[in-house]
């Protein structure tokens, strides 16, 4: 079940002089704060009067029932286009609230939709006895303009069940904020946007293992000269900390170290299934293309008392993943449906996919031509299995030394061309990604256990894009870092003790070329690092006392069009208690490089 945003900082936007500071309902996080801490940077907005158009306002999910179902009734509203506004848009915002009582209730899946198109995904902060959390997220959809040029049906999905001890109800609004084009838009928005779910309502989709997927048959017009799709694949159930899972192999002699996720109905104890996960992405059954899927921690994960009042990062607001599809854009140019597809491999129990996709047409022919050159993904499937190392020694009075590392490397160029009205452009999307999961066992003494894990997972994706004007060159390089150190003391009886250091990382550096000029960097780092020291029940199905909480997060962003924002924000026994804010930007906001090591030696 998801018991379902961020950590809080230091803020500071120094933006050009045709950009303001974003306008929110977002409070800068206060000494003494104990709600929600969020350090992430708003939303950067055009100067000028923006329209606004309420799609719900103070809703309550309420529905009572048993407090792990999984059906509750969506709450539907109705879109119509801003009359104020009308024409193009340099940017559009989503904008969403959310609240919970003070009392008791599990964190929950939240999403939004639009004619079946996924605009938000994430989880709700968890309240406290005499705590009323609220906080605010944002999403840029500007690509998805075409979506809100026409009246529509939308909805949003949150799993919130009232009944027993889980009384407290879940508020929440949404907003679109929609500021006028001075002139034309560029980069021009997609031209269709299209949610995977295929009805006009969207919601998430459930696959069990890798075998299933969210698949959806779709007949695009014959111009059609980019592709991208944006996706989120969210952990659940067993895999909701799926990067504490370990191989079958080795789940008996690690079966008391862990914190991670049971199945139902057992007591907390390591999961099996392995810790590899990636999203494959194919078109009518050819590979094509690979995502990585970020290990969010929700806020009643591995121990509730590490989020509060900072969560885990992304974890009120996904970030999707944006995979560029367009070296296939010949072949859905044809006139028939194609089936796009999107599985979790390694999958285990279970995961919750979105998808959309987005749609460029050359408005200057009517069908397009071209072919697919190279895909080497279709090629190699049978070479990017994980591998998996182990070692094991049993020491004196059943002292135990134990590494299990899990290993996967992948690399692959997909190439297609294309006729167009501006001539042939000839577009490669390459990756390079490598996934590393190291976790050390040691049993030092009777009822002394100590399991760390460090993982990580890097992807550099690169679209080199060729015509007659010369070539560019868009670079991505995505980097999440991730180490848990959970020292654990069994009490007589069979009660315990963990102490529990979680450090994790979000970073994202891009580069635009055209030919040797940079055109455009930026480089984003989101770190966090939290602890707890916790008492738990026998089995773990309980927290009966908790001490020793601290957390640090700092957030920075800097591009080469001027813009700068950075907060760090610290808290301790669950309240903010110190927040700095100032103007240093990335070093290399051209290029940054992820570079940054979490993780320590154990």
């Amino acid at each position: 079940m998801r018991h379902l945003i961020q950590p809080g900082l230091f803020l500071v936007l120094a933006l050009p002089a045709a950009f303001a500071v974003a306008q929110t309902t977002t409070p800068t996080p206060a000494v003494g704060d104990r709600g929600v801490a969020i350090a992430d940077a708003p939303v950067p907005r055009p100067s000028g009067t923006a329209c606004v158009v309420d799609l719900y306002a103070n809703v309550a999910f309420d529905d009572h029932g048993e407090s792990t179902s999984r059906d509750a009734k969506p709450r539907e509203f109705s879109y119509t286009p801003p009359a104020q506004c009308a024409g193009s848009w340099a940017k559009v915002v989503l904008e969403a609230d959310f609240s919970v009582d003070a009392g008791r209730q599990y964190d929950r899946t939240a999403s939004l939709w639009l004619g079946g198109v996924n605009l938000y995904y994430g989880t709700t902060q968890e309240p406290g006895a005499k705590v009323a959390p609220h906080w605010h997220v944002e999403r840029d959809v500007t690509d998805y303009a075409s979506l809100f040029r026409n009246a529509g049906h939308g909805q949003v999905v949150l799993n919130n069940w009232v009944g027993g001890k889980r009384d407290s109800v879940i508020h929440g609004s949404a907003r679109l904020v929609f500021y006028p084009a001075a002139g034309h838009t560029d980069p021009a928005p997609a031209d269709l946007a299209i949610g995977l779910v295929g009805d006009s309502g969207g919601h998430p989709v459930d696959v069990q293992d890798e075998t299933q997927a969210l698949a959806r048959a779709l007949t695009l017009p014959r111009n059609v000269e980019r592709v991208a799709l944006d996706l989120i694949a969210q952990s659940q159930a067993v895999d909701e900390q799926w990067y504490m899972c370990i191989d079958d192999a080795d789940v008996e002699p690690t079966r008391e170290f862990s914190l991670g996720p049971p199945n139902a109905g057992d007591p907390l104890e390591q999961c099996g299934g392995g810790n590899y996960r990636e999203v494959a992405v194919s078109i009518d059954g050819q590979p094509a293309g690979r995502a990585p899927v970020y290990p969010w921690t929700y806020t009643g994960g591995v121990d509730p008392n590490l989020w509060r009042p900072t969560p885990d990062i992304q974890t009120l607001n996904f970030i999707p993943y944006r995979m560029d599809l367009t070296p296939f854009a010949a072949l859905l140019d044809d006139g028939k449906p194609h089936t796009l597809a999107v599985r979790v491999l390694g999958a285990h129990d279970f995961f919750s996919l979105a998808a959309n996709l987005l749609v460029w047409r050359d408005h200057g022919v009517e069908v397009l031509t071209g072919k697919l050159t190279q895909n080497t993904l279709a090629t190699q499937q049978g070479t990017l299995q994980p591998k998996v190392q182990r070692h094991f020694d049993h020491g004196t009075g059943d002292t135990l030394h134990g590494e299990v590392d899990t290993r996967q490397r992948g690399t692959y160029a997909i190439t297609g061309e294309l006729q167009t009205s501006r001539g042939k452009v000839v577009t490669q999307v390459a990756q390079n990604a490598g996934f590393d999961n190291d976790q050390t066992f040691d049993l030092t003494a009777q009822g002394i256990y100590h399991q760390y894990i460090r993982m990580t997972s890097r992807v550099d994706d690169d679209v080199t894009t060729t015509t007659d004007a010369g070539t560019t060159q868009k670079r991505h390089r995505l980097y999440y870092p991730l180490t848990i150190d959970i020292r654990k003391q069994v009490h007589a009886g069979g009660d315990f003790t963990a102490d529990i250091t979680l450090q994790q990382g979000y970073e994202s550096a891009r580069r635009n070329m055209e030919g040797k000029r940079v055109s455009y960097g930026s480089m984003l780092t989101n770190h966090l690092e939290s602890h707890s020291n916790t008492d738990f029940n026998a089995g773990g199905t309980a927290i009966t006392g908790s001490r020793g909480q601290n957390g640090l997060q700092t957030f920075s962003y800097g591009d080469s069009q001027g813009n700068c924002y950075a907060r760090r924000v610290e808290t301790r026994n669950q309240a903010v208690v110190a927040v700095a804010t100032n103007q240093t930007c990335p070093e290399d906001p051209s290029f940054g490089r992820p570079s940054t090591n979490l993780g320590r030696t154990p």
